[in-house]
Formats: structure tokens, C-alpha cells, sequence
């Protein structure tokens, strides 16, 4: 497998896990007359949720991960700038910062501080494989749905997905184009228009996928389930609404006895 490929399996596989922490805050986009009018009829099959997010620069989140076969429960805290920046630390009582991920222009840095190995990806590399993965992985966040290599889904990319109706609600199947990678990806939307589920399968089966209860102050909680060799692993993502404005962490010092490591010695790791 070349290294684009392994690079695209890793971004993908970032952007949908991270989705697990899809924290929005949707407040009407309105103007002095009216409010949100989309232009496209596709487009207006899901207004709702493309014309109801709150516009930002900068901002901080922090929460909870629980994952059922870990005995402890790491703290997060995330700093986004709007399309350049990227910062997630997860951290643990008694031991501090256990694990950071740093997105930007320059580069893709990832540490596991607990074997003391990280892995860094220029960011002209980056730029060439997957050009929108910062913009994506920020509008996951805030609970945006995105287009895989085509950034966040609006009237501009509408024409890369499909909206079909299951149940009561709406099902939105984004085209992944000539990403060399043999999935699909799929939202659930509530009559709120609000991310309800996100799954990733292959050839009709499920991967795995993540189930969204919302809160009526602007913070989420994110449930999954993994199943492997007849095991089933619970994750759970509590997320505390968004501080607009806020400020970057602190900055990572790598120090001595670390160790850089390409992308499978660090899943290994992980």
C-alpha cells in the first residue's frame, strides 16, 4: 500500500471519528427581511440544517471521552481557527496530556505521549492528497455535514450528494468521488435538521456508526459501538457547548526520548 493511500485511509478515518465530536450551536441565519432562502431545490430539501449554523473565527470546546474498555476518562479540549487550525489534546487524571493531535498549513503532527512516539506529514503533502481535510474536520465538529475532498456541504457541492427520505427523516449520501477507498458515508437528519446518525459501511454492512442526542444548550452527546473479534467496545464523546472566541492550548514540547514514527508503526501504537 503507497503511502497516499495509507495517508488517505488515516485523514478519512480522522474526519469521520472525530465526528464523534460534532458539537454545533445552531442559531437562525437571518437577515433584516428574511431568513435563509436557498437558491437550489436540492438545497432547500435540507435548508434547515445549511442555513442554521452560527458564523465563527475562533473557538475552544472541552468534554469527556468514555470508552468502556478503558478503565479511566480522558478530558478534551479543542481549539479550532476557521480553515487553518486544528488542536485536540486528550488528557487523564493523575497523568496529564496523554494525547494531541495539531492540524495547520504547515503540517499534520500526532503524538501518543504514553509511548512516546509521534508522526508528522508535511503540509504541502497534505495539500495534495486532501486539500479540504482541516475545513472538513472543523465543520464535523460544529455538527456540519461535509463533503469528503469537497468541503463543507452547501449549495456550492449540493450537486455531490444524494437526499432520500428513511422513516421520518432524511438520509443525505455524499458522493466520495476518487477517494481510493471502498466505503460509504451516510447522515441521518432530524426534522431539526441536525446530524441524528452518521455511518460508514461497505458493501451494505455497517462499519460503524455514531448515534447524536442533542442538548437545548448547544452541547451533544455522541454514542458508538465497535464490534471486532466477537468484542463489542462502547464509545461515548460528552461535548460542553462551544466558547466563540476562544483561545488556542498551550503549546506541545515534544522533549528528549521521543520517537517519530511513519503512519502504521503510530497505529500500532495507538
Amino acid at each position: 500500500m503507497n503511502i497516499n493511500k495509507k495517508l488517505y485511509q488515516f485523514l478519512f478515518a480522522l474526519i469521520t471519528v472525530i465526528s464523534f465530536s460534532a458539537c454545533a450551536s445552531k442559531k437562525a441565519v437571518t437577515t433584516d427581511t428574511a431568513t435563509y432562502q436557498p437558491k437550489n431545490t436540492q438545497a432547500a430539501k435540507i435548508a434547515d440544517a445549511l442555513g442554521s449554523y452560527t458564523d465563527w473565527k475562533q473557538l475552544r470546546m472541552s468534554g469527556k471521552l468514555h470508552i468502556s474498555s478503558v478503565p479511566v476518562t480522558p478530558s478534551l479540549k479543542i481549539y479550532m481557527k476557521k480553515g487553518t487550525d486544528l488542536t485536540i489534546s486528550a488528557s487523564a487524571i493523575f497523568v496529564g496530556e496523554v494525547f494531541r493531535v495539531e492540524l495547520n498549513s504547515d503540517s499534520l503532527f500526532i503524538v501518543n505521549k504514553l509511548k512516546k512516539v509521534y508522526c508528522k506529514e508535511s503540509g504541502e503533502k497534505l495539500k495534495e492528497i486532501y486539500p479540504t481535510v482541516c475545513e472538513e474536520i472543523q465543520s464535523l465538529l460544529l455538527g456540519r455535514m461535509v463533503v469528503p475532498c469537497a468541503g463543507t456541504l452547501s449549495e456550492k457541492n449540493i450537486d455531490k450528494v444524494a437526499i432520500e427520505m428513511e422513516n421520518d427523516m432524511r438520509k443525505v449520501i455524499p458522493d466520495l468521488g476518487k477517494m481510493p477507498l471502498d466505503v460509504a458515508l451516510t447522515y441521518l437528519i432530524d426534522n431539526s435538521g441536525k446530524i441524528a446518525n452518521l455511518s460508514v459501511g461497505n458493501a451494505g454492512k455497517s462499519i460503524f456508526s455514531i448515534d447524536y442526542t442533542w442538548k437545548g444548550n448547544g452541547s451533544v452527546e455522541m454514542l458508538s459501538e465497535f464490534r471486532k473479534n466477537n468484542k463489542t467496545t462502547k464509545i461515548e464523546i460528552d461535548l460542553d457547548s462551544p466558547q466563540w472566541d476562544g483561545g488556542p492550548l498551550s503549546p506541545f514540547k515534544l522533549g528528549s526520548g521521543y520517537k517519530r514514527v511513519g503512519l502504521k508503526d503510530f497505529f500500532k501504537s495507538i
